[in-house]
Protein backbone atom coordinates (compact mmCIF):
# COMPACT_ATOMS: atom_id res chain seq x y z
CA UNK A 1 0.00 0.00 0.00
CA UNK A 2 1.76 3.19 -1.05
CA UNK A 3 2.12 5.54 2.34
CA UNK A 4 0.30 8.97 2.62
CA UNK A 5 1.86 11.96 2.28
CA UNK A 6 2.06 14.20 5.51
CA UNK A 7 0.33 17.53 5.32
CA UNK A 8 4.11 19.39 5.04
CA UNK A 9 4.39 17.19 2.10
CA UNK A 10 0.72 18.30 0.56
CA UNK A 11 1.27 21.88 1.79
CA UNK A 12 4.72 22.21 -0.09
CA UNK A 13 3.24 20.48 -3.30
CA UNK A 14 0.61 22.77 -3.39
CA UNK A 15 2.63 25.76 -2.70
CA UNK A 16 5.68 24.56 -5.45
CA UNK A 17 2.65 23.77 -7.95
CA UNK A 18 1.03 27.35 -7.57
CA UNK A 19 4.44 28.87 -7.98
CA UNK A 20 5.35 27.55 -11.18
CA UNK A 21 1.63 28.06 -12.59
CA UNK A 22 2.26 31.85 -11.26
CA UNK A 23 5.66 32.22 -12.66
CA UNK A 24 4.65 31.46 -15.87
CA UNK A 25 1.50 33.91 -15.71
CA UNK A 26 3.47 36.66 -14.43
CA UNK A 27 6.26 36.05 -16.95
CA UNK A 28 4.22 35.52 -19.94
CA UNK A 29 0.84 38.47 -19.18
CA UNK A 30 3.06 40.60 -16.61
CA UNK A 31 1.20 41.49 -12.75
CA UNK A 32 -1.61 43.43 -13.82
CA UNK A 33 -3.25 41.06 -16.43
CA UNK A 34 -2.71 37.84 -13.80
CA UNK A 35 -5.59 37.21 -11.61
CA UNK A 36 -5.23 34.72 -8.86
CA UNK A 37 -8.54 32.35 -10.42
CA UNK A 38 -6.52 31.96 -13.16
CA UNK A 39 -3.54 30.95 -11.45
CA UNK A 40 -5.67 28.61 -9.36
CA UNK A 41 -7.32 27.25 -12.15
CA UNK A 42 -4.14 26.42 -13.54
CA UNK A 43 -2.73 24.72 -10.88
CA UNK A 44 -6.16 22.58 -10.50
CA UNK A 45 -6.76 24.40 -7.45
CA UNK A 46 -8.85 26.64 -6.17
CA UNK A 47 -8.37 30.40 -5.24
CA UNK A 48 -8.91 29.92 -1.44
CA UNK A 49 -5.62 27.77 -1.65
CA UNK A 50 -3.56 31.04 -3.34
CA UNK A 51 -5.04 32.81 -0.58
CA UNK A 52 -4.17 30.46 2.08
CA UNK A 53 -0.21 29.98 1.03
CA UNK A 54 0.90 33.66 -0.13
CA UNK A 55 -2.26 35.56 1.76
CA UNK A 56 -3.39 36.59 -2.30
CA UNK A 57 -1.65 37.95 -5.56
CA UNK A 58 0.77 40.29 -4.15
CA UNK A 59 2.02 37.84 -1.50
CA UNK A 60 2.01 35.05 -4.81
CA UNK A 61 4.29 37.65 -6.88
CA UNK A 62 6.62 38.16 -4.01
CA UNK A 63 7.57 34.35 -4.00
CA UNK A 64 7.80 34.22 -7.21
CA UNK A 65 10.14 37.71 -7.31
CA UNK A 66 12.14 35.87 -4.58
CA UNK A 67 12.43 32.74 -6.64
CA UNK A 68 13.51 34.31 -9.64
CA UNK A 69 16.28 35.89 -8.03
CA UNK A 70 17.28 32.80 -6.43
CA UNK A 71 17.61 31.30 -10.01
CA UNK A 72 19.13 33.94 -10.87
CA UNK A 73 21.97 33.90 -8.19
CA UNK A 74 22.00 30.11 -8.52
CA UNK A 75 22.81 30.31 -12.14
CA UNK A 76 25.32 32.76 -11.51
CA UNK A 77 27.13 31.06 -8.92
CA UNK A 78 27.55 27.77 -11.39
CA UNK A 79 29.07 30.19 -13.83
CA UNK A 80 31.12 31.50 -11.47
CA UNK A 81 32.34 28.03 -10.27
CA UNK A 82 32.53 27.18 -13.57
CA UNK A 83 34.81 30.41 -15.08
CA UNK A 84 38.75 30.39 -15.55
CA UNK A 85 41.04 30.49 -12.37
CA UNK A 86 41.43 34.21 -11.33
CA UNK A 87 38.87 36.18 -9.10
CA UNK A 88 38.46 38.81 -11.95
CA UNK A 89 37.57 36.23 -14.78
CA UNK A 90 34.87 34.70 -11.81
CA UNK A 91 33.40 37.89 -11.17
CA UNK A 92 33.30 38.74 -15.50
CA UNK A 93 31.58 35.89 -15.47
CA UNK A 94 29.26 36.39 -12.76
CA UNK A 95 28.44 40.04 -14.24
CA UNK A 96 28.05 38.25 -17.54
CA UNK A 97 25.09 35.47 -16.12
CA UNK A 98 23.66 38.20 -13.81
CA UNK A 99 22.84 40.11 -17.23
CA UNK A 100 21.71 37.23 -19.42
CA UNK A 101 19.69 35.70 -16.83
CA UNK A 102 17.74 38.71 -16.05
CA UNK A 103 17.32 39.50 -19.54
CA UNK A 104 15.31 36.54 -20.36
CA UNK A 105 11.88 37.71 -21.32
CA UNK A 106 10.12 35.89 -18.85
CA UNK A 107 12.24 36.79 -15.96
CA UNK A 108 12.75 40.44 -16.88
CA UNK A 109 8.94 41.08 -16.79
CA UNK A 110 8.67 39.56 -13.11
CA UNK A 111 12.68 41.09 -11.93
CA UNK A 112 12.94 44.11 -13.85
CA UNK A 113 9.54 45.38 -15.02
CA UNK A 114 6.81 44.33 -12.45
CA UNK A 115 9.15 43.99 -9.49
CA UNK A 116 10.16 48.03 -8.75
CA UNK A 117 6.28 48.50 -9.41
CA UNK A 118 4.92 46.36 -7.28
CA UNK A 119 7.36 45.29 -4.47
CA UNK A 120 8.35 48.41 -2.33
CA UNK A 121 12.37 49.09 -2.05
CA UNK A 122 12.98 47.81 1.07
CA UNK A 123 11.58 44.84 0.23
CA UNK A 124 13.68 44.51 -3.27
CA UNK A 125 16.85 45.56 -1.04
CA UNK A 126 16.86 42.73 1.01
CA UNK A 127 15.83 40.33 -1.55
CA UNK A 128 18.96 41.65 -3.61
CA UNK A 129 20.75 41.33 -0.32
CA UNK A 130 20.02 37.89 0.59
CA UNK A 131 21.02 37.05 -3.65
CA UNK A 132 23.33 39.02 -5.52
CA UNK A 133 24.93 41.09 -2.87
CA UNK A 134 26.21 37.94 -0.89
CA UNK A 135 28.02 36.74 -4.19
CA UNK A 136 29.42 40.35 -4.85
CA UNK A 137 30.76 40.07 -1.37
CA UNK A 138 32.04 36.63 -1.92
CA UNK A 139 33.82 37.86 -5.23
CA UNK A 140 35.06 41.14 -3.36
CA UNK A 141 36.84 38.59 -0.97
CA UNK A 142 38.20 36.57 -3.02
CA UNK A 143 39.31 39.59 -4.99
CA UNK A 144 40.90 41.33 -1.55
CA UNK A 145 42.62 37.79 -0.52
CA UNK A 146 44.51 37.30 -3.55
CA UNK A 147 45.68 40.83 -3.39
CA UNK A 148 43.82 42.15 -6.28
CA UNK A 149 41.58 45.04 -5.46
CA UNK A 150 41.97 48.58 -4.27
CA UNK A 151 41.54 49.59 -0.98
CA UNK A 152 37.81 50.88 -0.24
CA UNK A 153 34.34 49.66 1.43
CA UNK A 154 33.32 46.72 0.37
CA UNK A 155 29.73 48.09 1.78
CA UNK A 156 29.69 50.68 -0.85
CA UNK A 157 31.13 48.70 -4.26
CA UNK A 158 28.77 45.86 -3.52
CA UNK A 159 25.66 48.09 -3.74
CA UNK A 160 27.44 50.37 -6.43
CA UNK A 161 27.86 47.51 -8.61
CA UNK A 162 24.02 45.67 -7.71
CA UNK A 163 23.23 49.65 -8.45
CA UNK A 164 24.71 49.24 -12.08
CA UNK A 165 23.62 45.92 -12.81
CA UNK A 166 20.15 46.83 -11.82
CA UNK A 167 20.36 50.23 -14.40
CA UNK A 168 21.90 48.07 -17.16
CA UNK A 169 18.97 45.10 -16.99
CA UNK A 170 16.64 48.32 -16.78
CA UNK A 171 18.65 49.27 -20.35
CA UNK A 172 18.45 46.12 -21.86
CA UNK A 173 14.65 45.55 -21.26
CA UNK A 174 13.60 48.91 -22.37
CA UNK A 175 16.11 48.82 -25.67
CA UNK A 176 14.99 48.18 -29.13
CA UNK A 177 17.90 45.78 -29.67
CA UNK A 178 18.14 43.94 -26.24
CA UNK A 179 21.32 41.86 -27.80
CA UNK A 180 23.42 44.54 -28.10
CA UNK A 181 22.34 46.37 -25.19
CA UNK A 182 23.53 43.49 -23.20
CA UNK A 183 26.33 43.16 -25.20
CA UNK A 184 27.26 46.84 -24.36
CA UNK A 185 26.27 46.30 -20.65
CA UNK A 186 28.56 43.13 -19.85
CA UNK A 187 31.54 45.59 -21.48
CA UNK A 188 30.81 48.63 -19.41
CA UNK A 189 30.01 46.69 -16.19
CA UNK A 190 33.42 45.00 -16.69
CA UNK A 191 35.67 48.27 -17.47
CA UNK A 192 33.53 49.89 -14.94
CA UNK A 193 35.19 46.85 -12.63
CA UNK A 194 38.32 47.45 -13.94
CA UNK A 195 38.48 50.52 -11.56
CA UNK A 196 38.91 48.51 -8.37
CA UNK A 197 41.65 46.56 -9.46
CA UNK A 198 44.64 47.13 -6.95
Amino acid sequence: MPSRRSQAERSAGTTSELLTHATAAFGAVGYDRVSVDAVAEAAGLTKGAVYHHFGGKQGLFLAVYTDAHERIAARTATAVAAAAPTAWQRLEAGVAQFLTAVAEPHRQRIVVVDGPRVLDRATIRNIEDRHAAGLLRDAFRRLREAGDLAAGDDTMRTRLVIGALCEAATTIAESPAPEQALTAARTDINRLLTGLRA
